[in-house]
């Protein structure tokens, strides 16, 4: 247990809230969106920011006749996508007077001395929360279902479309509508033309012809699905999923969290990853984790991936097509101190008289982004 000096120093304590919410989710890890992961991204940006597009090209150069001037053609065009940064700001005071009477919660024997283990726990707590900050607007965007609610000050996620009676606010992730619902990707009718309850769906007709769809949209090919265990055993239980597998081999393979990356694997606690025999280079991701979200006091239980659903990723989710762009804003974190510059997730806390007391306190500017939005496709395979 380190000491309460060392425990509330400042850099100590945004190390220990990173660390936490860095490991606290697979989906984060997996996209490398994690804090001080790989498609972290930090351009300066202040309370607003920004991005290019610049799309490769599929077209063909044009051909000339021999002797012929040079063919003209107009510039390749490039986008400008603008944005706000979303602010996470949450505390946890803890007065003295309640830490020095506790005892430690790993054994009640014991006087937990000056509430070190109290304040370790309560960091934890707040990395948590950091962390669930950041699964909310991954999961939501890559659903392209993130909502945000306002109350006062108080700013909130949700995935529904409106949170009780309250209205909330879409944040676009500007997937295109034929890829959600039943997949009508290519606009030559729904790829989902069957439900996948029905045995005899032909199912990895579908995975194929998804395949495709991300190859002419995008360039890019399906690598993944992600769905709860509704889906996954309306999958295994399929008559064509089995015909390809045959009757002596299983329809599956199961893949050990320990063949994954390590920091990856740590996090995967509630997911199984699992191959099909057809198209065997699709990882399947299967979980049925969620989080409470919506207004303050009035949160529900909202699955990452609904069921009866399934998020199909056209990219390899680490590639940098998905990224979390992180913000800055000045901050004095005590009553007279000198403003500095926090970019990002960070924490800090504060002694306080009269009473006494310790306040934990962490924050956040950042904004997961979709930068091709046509490489997702998030369908209702079972109706």
């Amino acid at each position: 247990m380190p000491s309460l000096q060392q425990l509330l120093q400042p850099n100590v304590l945004t190390k220990t809230i990173s660390r936490v919410a860095g490991v606290s989710d697979w989906l984060q890890c997996l996209f490398g969106v994690q804090p001080g992961g790989k498609n972290v991204l930090n351009y300066g940006h202040g309370r607003n920011g920004a991005y290019h597009i610049f799309n490769n090209v599929r077209k063909v150069a044009r051909g000339r006749t021999p002797g012929s001037a040079a063919g003209r053609r107009a510039p390749n065009p490039m986008g400008r996508v603008t944005f706000d940064y979303p602010r996470m700001h949450d505390s946890v005071p803890l007065l003295a007077e309640v830490l020095h009477n506790l005892a430690k919660i790993s054994d009640p024997t014991v006087r937990d001395a000056a509430g070190a283990d109290m304040l370790s726990r309560q960091t934890d707590s707040l990395g948590l929360l950091a962390g669930n900050w950041r699964k909310a607007m991954l999961a939501g965007t890559l659903r392209d279902s993130l909502n945000v609610g306002y109350i006062g000050d108080d700013m909130f996620f949700d995935f529904a479309a409106t949170a009780g009676a309250l209205p909330v606010v879409p944040v676009q992730a500007r997937i295109p509508a034929g890829n959600k619902t039943q997949l009508n990707m290519l606009g030559a009718g729904n790829i989902i033309d069957a439900s996948w309850l029905t045995v005899t769906t032909r199912i990895p007709k579908h995975l194929g012809a998804i395949n495709a769809a991300f190859q002419q949209l995008c360039g890019g090919h399906l690598s993944a699905v992600v769905c709860g265990t509704t889906v996954w055993d309306a999958v295994i239980a399929n008559e064509y999923v089995a015909a390809i597998h045959g009757s002596s081999n299983p329809p599956f393979i199961v893949l050990e969290r320990d063949s994954v990356e390590t920091e990856l694997g740590k996090t995967m606690k509630n997911v199984y990853r699992a191959r099909l025999s057809v198209y065997p280079d699709v990882t399947w991701y299967i979980t049925d984790e969620g989080l409470e979200l919506g207004a303050p006091g009035a949160e529900t239980f909202q699955k990452m991936i609904p069921d009866n659903t399934a998020l199909f990723i056209g990219h390899q989710p680490d590639d940098g097509t998905v990224a979390c762009y992180e913000g800055s804003e000045p901050i004095a974190e005590y009553d007279g101190g000198p403003e500095t510059v926090r970019t990002g997730l960070s924490s800090w806390s504060v002694k306080r008289a009269n009473p006494t007391s310790t306040e934990l306190y962490v924050l956040d500017n950042a904004l997961t982004v979709n930068h091709v939005p046509n490489a997702h496709a998030f369908g209702t395979v079972i109706f």
